[in-house]
């Protein structure tokens, strides 16, 4: 029996920040609070991520880096100075490893360009922090596997390789050495490999966690899928072309997860313009298709997005109806929404 798994995380920006809902613009401005300016609350954020998922925590963020009126930016600058001066109180094996790359500029040119690039990326994060494996020749009862010696991934907890495109050979030659099966041990009748974990996490952001961010956990779940399956011994190689019907299969899970996703969130399908370019899909049947979801969350959000919000309160119990009480469509704000918990909660 063999079985295998990844983890990747995908979150919005961990700083005090929000946009005011405007019927005439349709992207408004970005507002910073300045309420936070030891970003408390983006530590607790990561100590969390370290907590559930170990070390390294990698950060890949989407966002725009030149606009001609900052808007993403300011974010851009504002999470690089976060983790910045997050990082001075930790020892450099246990730092935050951050890594910006502009998306929307890089895709210009070429969507296999972009995914390439971002497979590079996507290999050298998922050597820093491994992925889930094991097999056994012969079943065991749970206790017996409560007893296996264990193989780390990273040798001796070694993190120095960085997040360069340039390394992509040592990458490859790394993880590979990291799963292959000469570890086998013998213990009564059966064999077993000793198991490798998933130590740490990738973590992915773009602006709001929909498109862009989509697009790059693909990349990451085929690198991913690759060394899976090399593992597993269904491959020779631990790569995946992108031309590979399977790669092809893979989008189309992405795909549909991130309109699925974009939906709940945003009122309109993903924006799949990377997508669509790389299956060779008219420019302008795209260009167009872009449009006119662009047009849906614009009316969902400047038209929509409060009744949705409070179905979300009334849903997750944030506001719980009272006698004597305004109704929830009564309140003015949703920061009046607070039947149920507390200050410190909200």
């Amino acid at each position: 029996m063999q079985i295998s798994s990844v983890v990747q995380n995908r979150g919005s920006i961990p700083l005090f920040w929000s946009q005011e809902t405007s019927r005439l613009n349709l992207k408004p401005d970005i507002v910073l609070s300045k309420k936070d300016q030891n970003y408390e609350a983006t530590r607790l954020h990561f100590e969390n991520l370290v907590k559930r998922y170990g070390k390294p925590i990698i950060i890949l963020n989407l966002i725009k880096t030149q606009e001609k009126k900052p808007r993403e930016s300011i974010l851009r600058e504002e999470f690089a100075n976060a983790i910045e001066f997050i990082n001075k109180d930790l020892s450099e094996e246990n730092h935050l490893k951050f890594l910006h790359w502009d998306l929307h500029k890089s895709s210009r040119s070429k969507a296999t360009n972009a995914l390439l690039l971002l497979g590079k990326v996507a290999s050298c994060a998922l050597t820093l922090t491994g992925f889930f494996y094991f097999r056994v020749t012969s079943a065991l009862r749970p206790e017996e596997i409560l007893t296996w010696p264990s193989s780390e991934n990273i040798e001796d907890g070694n993190m120095s390789i960085q997040l360069d495109s340039n390394n992509d050979t040592e990458v490859s030659e790394k993880l590979q050495r990291n799963s292959n099966g000469d570890n086998n041990f013998v213990n009564g009748n059966y064999s077993v490999q000793p198991p490798m974990f998933q130590r740490g996490v990738l973590r992915t952001n773009c602006i709001d966690c929909l498109d862009r961010t989509n697009v790059a956990q693909y990349a990451y779940g085929l690198a991913a899928l690759g060394h899976q399956l090399h593992a597993l011994s269904v491959t020779d190689t631990t790569e995946i072309d992108l031309d590979s019907p399977l790669a092809d299969e893979l989008m189309g899970f992405y795909e549909r997860m991130g309109d699925t996703l974009a939906h709940q969130y945003g009122g309109s399908a993903a924006h799949n313009k990377i997508f669509s370019e790389r299956r060779g899909q008219w420019r302008a049947a795209t260009q167009s298709q872009e449009f006119f979801r662009t047009l849906q969350r614009y009316y969902s959000n400047a038209y929509m997005d409060a009744e949705k919000q409070d179905a979300i309160n009334l849903f997750l119990g944030y506001f719980q109806p009272q006698e004597g009480k305004p109704a929830l469509r009564e309140l003015r704000s949703d920061h009046n929404v607070s039947s149920g918990r507390d200050e410190d909660e909200r």
